[in-house]
């Protein structure tokens, strides 16, 4: 990023909280192009937005990595309270 003012305009152009909500629709390959270009522009320009979507790539390979022996293996509370907290986040979301 230059820190100029013509890179502030640009990356106004789709605002960060905007682009978090895109991360899962961009991986998945679900974007329409003209959305798929101002998306990487962003990126291209915002470090921090840039950073988000490698912590969701990691995320996503580290769970794909994840098998059912592994939530056996957690313990019975441990479970139950990881179960709540993605319910609770799944009814915020809807």
């Amino acid at each position: 990023m230059t820190g100029t003012m013509d890179n502030i305009a640009d990356i106004a152009d789709i605002h960060c909280i905007e682009f978090v909500e895109l991360v899962t629709e961009y991986l998945d390959a679900t974007m329409a192009d003209v959305d798929r270009i101002r998306f990487e522009h962003h990126a291209d320009l915002c470090p921090g937005c840039a950073e988000i979507v490698e912590q969701f790539r990691a995320v996503i390979l580290t769970a794909g990595a994840l098998r059912p022996a592994d939530a056996a293996a957690l313990p019975t509370e441990t479970r139950s309270q990881l179960i709540d907290i993605f319910r609770s986040w799944r009814s915020e979301r809807s």
